[in-house]
């Protein structure tokens, strides 16, 4: 696995932000919670605006933001994913691998 993966919502031509994807799965989860909790308050904080004297731009501000949060936090999340599915691939193996003979004998077939 790489050791930083852009976010999906990088602007530019080449990718400026990246997650750490060997940082601990409590920061990743910490990460993504706290993105995906600024943008439900802040589409909270849109459904109780008075839109009557709200401009065009006002409100694709507001879904442009949401968006990016939301992004960034899915994008955290997709990485534990990663981690949580590694480590579930690396304990089905060490359990389908029976532990090695261990008393030094060795045989051989003639």
């Amino acid at each position: 696995m790489i050791k930083f993966h852009p976010l999906q919502a990088n602007t530019s031509a080449g990718a400026t932000l990246f997650i750490d994807t060997e940082a601990g799965a409590s920061d990743l989860l910490e990460t993504a919670a706290h993105r995906i909790k600024v943008a439900r308050d802040l589409l909270n904080s849109v459904s109780c605006l008075c839109m009557k004297n709200a401009e065009g731009y006002d409100l694709e501000h507001f879904t442009s933001a949401a968006h990016l949060l939301l992004q960034d936090g899915c994008d955290a999340l997709e990485v534990l994913g990663w981690r949580v599915d590694g480590e579930g691939d690396l304990q089905a193996q060490a359990s389908s691998n029976p532990p090695s003979n261990q008393t030094g004998s060795v045989s051989s077939t003639v």
